[in-house]
């Protein structure tokens, strides 16, 4: 069992969906989490459920669309729990639309919550981190930062009508090898994790539909994930013993991309 004891541990997108099942895998192995996301009413629900299970965790309001608002958030979660020494970049957005049909300001939209966001809070634990460590030196290194990119499948693909969104997540995926290469040195552990299709509050109606049944069927077990599914995989990332994982871009898709 993944024991985080002693981390912190931030989520982005935290009051929905993949980044809800998250925090709480994370608080259940011990981690105090700070949930970040816009819907701050959800995230004290949240929270609410954490704490009554017996972990810590605190609501942080935080837009993603708002890079500049990573420095807050910084210093919030080290007000709440002190340095973070995990962060799960994972809120995200997608907007359907053909590639000559899309406009720049829904390119700017989703680049800079898939990609900006995510860029500037990695940058700005890696300050934290690489600091503690040439701080520790030869004597003995801090704990280890680790960071989990939510990418997607749709990194590898191309998936007709969301061009941008798969621009966006191959960015991240592309993101998480250059950061895992550069901070190597200091201990740092950066991967991403690429789902395939799963059920969320976002895509939920869509499986309901002749689409998505249509596309439901092209599936080998002909099955959508649920998003807890995911948390296993996600704290095997994040174990602090799994040390030598780095740079790699992991596939859950239940066979999905093999039919597509």
């Amino acid at each position: 069992m993944t024991d985080l004891t002693g981390d912190c541990a931030i989520v982005t997108g935290a009051s929905s969906g993949f980044g809800r099942e998250f925090a709480k895998a994370l608080a259940a192995a011990g981690a105090k989490v700070v949930c970040a996301a816009r819907r701050v009413d959800r995230l004290e629900d949240l929270v609410g459920e954490i704490t009554s299970a017996g972990g810590e965790a605190a609501a942080i309001a935080f837009d993603a669309m708002d890079p500049e608002g990573a420095e807050g958030l910084m210093a919030a979660t080290e007000a709440a729990f002190g340095t973070p020494t995990v962060l799960i970049n994972n809120a995200g957005i997608n907007l359907s639309g053909r590639a000559h049909e899309q406009t720049p300001d829904e390119y700017d939209q989703i680049m800079t919550i898939n990609v900006k966001t995510p860029w500037r809070l990695s940058q700005l634990c890696a300050h934290k981190w690489i600091a503690a460590a040439k701080q520790a030196g030869e004597g003995g290194a801090p704990r280890p930062g680790r960071i989990v990119n939510i990418s997607s499948i749709a990194s590898m693909r191309v998936l007709p009508g969301l061009s941008v969104y798969c621009i966006s997540k191959a960015a991240i995926k592309h993101m998480t090898a250059a950061h895992a290469r550069e901070w190597a040195r200091f201990g740092i552990r950066v991967n991403a994790l690429c789902p395939g299709y799963f059920r969320t509050e976002i895509n939920d109606f869509h499986w309901e539909t002749d689409a998505g049944k249509a596309e439901l069927a092209k599936f080998p077990r002909r099955r959508i994930g649920e998003a807890a599914e995911l948390n296993r995989t996600l704290l095997f990332m994040v174990d602090p013993q799994n040390d030598y994982m780095n740079g790699e871009a992991l596939v859950v898709d239940d066979a999905q991309g093999l039919a597509m």
